[in-house]
């Protein structure tokens, strides 16, 4: 079987979420090697020349596609290619496929359908190229929902919320778990990794956004209420804001921003933390969640959408909208090391539920369904 991976995003140097579920997916195919499956990857000029040799190398081919645009590049030159190469099966992995071609069977991956709900979290201030690439996901994701013979999704909050926003059955959607892509081995140099951040080594961890639903303005005002509550020392640290200076009136005495910061770092910031906090409104899946726990480092998380889905048992929920519940379970769990340490053993366990090498079967099984289905 010739299947065709849209491969923009994990083929790239820096990768966020959607990224990451590519790159850690496609990692798990070459190191399976599937048999009677080949794979065609499909790129744009964003593509690392290292990271693309790298699949190169396993036997890959790779296809870099020039279009004048997000748009043309996926509503053309991708079908087109996959239509010129005789794949037998495409795989669109990025919340979104062809409309206007459909070349072969076709899977996509719909992690959530957040610009459906963004409203609900105040989050209309947006740029006019983001206004305009949210326009055309929401008119056209309907039609990919529908003509896609199966969709993937990374939990059961975005496969109940996709079929209700997208109004497909629920039948047709299936649920891949994405795993940890840090783990506990991560240890690094904590002395070396504060110092190069100039940060102290007691400190609560967390990844901001400028995105409202990861909530980062209520983080730092219940950080504020905790510290002028209990004159505790502990610092914040929140790594991986576009724009750390748009938070900075924010950013009161022990709070420290910071940009995006290779894995590496972010790796010794989690294993070190006292506790990871993610209070965020929204998530198709939350994996900060998770590689918190696979590094031994206990969770404070949103009790709601799919972040209480990953964290089962092994987190203490907050409400995300009550910056007091927010504050009252950070000094709970800054008071309590006892209940630090049953969360951080939980975590590990909780993380091990999870791997790569499930998510490839999973998504391997429903190629070869599709394929069983449209014959």
């Amino acid at each position: 079987m010739l299947v065709g991976i849209d491969a923009r995003y994990g083929l790239r140097k820096k990768r966020r979420g959607i990224g990451n579920y590519i790159y850690y997916l496609l990692s798990e195919f070459r190191r399976m090697k599937p048999p009677g499956f080949e794979f065609v990857l499909y790129v744009d000029k964003t593509a690392d020349p290292e990271v693309v040799e790298e699949f190169r190398q396993s036997s890959f081919t790779i296809r870099v596609l020039s279009a004048i645009n997000l748009a043309w590049w996926e509503q053309v030159a991708l079908p087109l290619a996959a239509w010129r190469d005789k794949i037998n099966l495409l795989h669109c992995t990025s919340n979104i496929a062809p409309v206007l071609f459909k070349p072969c069977p076709l899977i996509t991956t719909i992690h959530d359908v957040i610009e459906f709900r963004r409203s609900e979290f105040g989050d209309t201030k947006l740029s006019l190229r983001h206004r305009l690439s949210r326009a055309y996901r929401m008119g056209v994701l309907p039609y990919v929902a529908r003509l896609s013979d199966a969709i993937i999704t990374v939990s059961e909050y975005s496969r109940r919320d996709i079929s209700q926003i997208l109004k497909v059955p629920l039948q047709k959607i299936t649920v891949t778990y994405e795993a940890p892509t840090i783990s506990h081995a991560s240890l690094g140099n904590i002395e070396k990794t504060c110092s190069l951040l100039g940060i102290p080594q007691k400190y609560i961890f967390a990844l901001g956004a400028l995105d409202k639903r990861k909530n980062t303005a209520k983080l730092l005002e219940a950080y504020h209420q905790l510290r002028s509550q209990t004159n505790t020392d502990v610092a914040l640290v929140v790594a991986g804001i576009e724009k750390p200076e748009v938070f900075a009136p924010l950013a009161r005495e022990g709070v420290h921003l910071f940009g995006f910061l290779p894995d590496e770092i972010i790796a010794v910031l989690y294993r070190h933390a006292i506790f990871f906090v993610y209070p965020s409104l929204y998530e198709g899946f939350g994996l900060p969640v998770l590689e918190a726990m696979a590094c031994g480092t206990p969770v404070i998380c949103s009790g709601t959408t799919s972040v209480a889905e990953v964290a089962g048992e092994a987190a203490l929920k907050l409400d995300p909208n009550s910056i007091s519940d927010l504050s009252a379970k950070m000094k709970q769990l800054l008071d309590n090391p006892e209940l630090r340490i049953e969360l951080a053993r939980k975590g590990i366990l909780r993380a091990k539920e999870f791997s790569w090498e499930r998510c490839a079967q999973d998504t391997l099984s429903i190629y070869r369904k599709v394929m069983d289905d449209t014959k």
